[in-house]
């Protein structure tokens, strides 16, 4: 009785008035109640392995995206370490180092970050260049590629007796060939600034001690005026002494004058 009140009466009153046995519509009911949950569960597996490929798709996409991302990261942060060692190995140059400009290709870094090995034998080279360069009588024009098969590097000299005009296409080669360079530096224009910085400090100093100068002019001028006030005061002073002491005698002497009338 429990089986029956849970089939659709509509069915179960359709069953019997076509003369079907109790058994047979239990027996059609379940049977159809199995083909409906059996096909709703591959449905959802079926949706299952569908998000779930979808899912394992976009996660191999953002694994991809940050290892993409993290690798980049840490190939700018190597072209940073490479930067600030040319800076330090550049100060070791001589003044004869007029410019110095590096190139360094993709390969160049990817070699360099891959092989310490490697690294080391270019900055040892480039360090040893930086010591040698204090021994050059003349000065030079530098530039530097560095690839990932190894490095080569061209100089322009810059000789003493070489005309303005010599030295400016000298320049202006060096110029060229620094375009686009990973690290550049410039003494040049470094002792230009410098020399104008000299140029300035020079003339604040000079403008300093005029103003010193008109200051203590100022102050010894007041002091002079000061002083001849005072001596203006003094004469003052004593000529009032003078007539004062002529009143008194003048008027003396009237006094004298009358007594002798008596």
């Amino acid at each position: 009785m429990n089986i029956v009140e849970n089939i659709d009466i509509k069915e179960v009153i359709a069953m019997q008035i076509s003369g079907y046995s109790s058994a047979a519509m239990l027996a059609y009911r379940s049977s159809g109640m199995k083909q409906k949950a059996g096909t709703v569960k591959m449905q959802d597996f079926s949706q299952m392995v569908q998000n779930t490929s979808a899912q394992a798709t976009s996660q191999t996409d953002k694994t991809a995206a940050t290892k993409e991302v993290s690798e980049v990261d840490e190939m700018a942060a190597f072209k940073q370490e490479i930067y600030e060692e040319l800076a330090e190995i550049d100060k070791m140059n001589s003044s004869a180092i007029l410019s110095n400009s590096v190139h360094i290709t993709e390969d160049g870094f990817k070699r360099m970050k891959e092989d310490p090995a490697y690294r080391k034998e270019i900055m040892d080279w480039l360090r040893a260049d930086a010591r040698a360069s204090h021994g050059v009588p003349f000065g030079v024009h530098v530039t530097t590629t560095i690839t990932g098969a190894g490095a080569t590097c061209y100089g322009a000299n810059v000789y003493h007796d070489d005309s303005a005009a010599t030295k400016a296409a000298k320049k202006d080669l060096a110029d060229k060939k620094a375009e686009g360079s990973f690290y550049h530096s410039d003494r040049t224009y470094a002792d230009r600034r410098a020399a104008q910085r000299k140029r300035d400090r020079e003339y604040v100093a000079s403008e300093r001690q005029k103003r010193e100068l008109m200051q203590k002019m100022m102050l010894e001028k007041s002091i002079d005026q000061k002083a001849q006030r005072q001596l203006l005061d003094q004469k003052a002073l004593a000529q009032n002494v003078v007539d004062q002491k002529y009143v008194q005698d003048y008027l003396l002497g009237m006094q004298e004058s009358k007594s002798w009338n008596i």
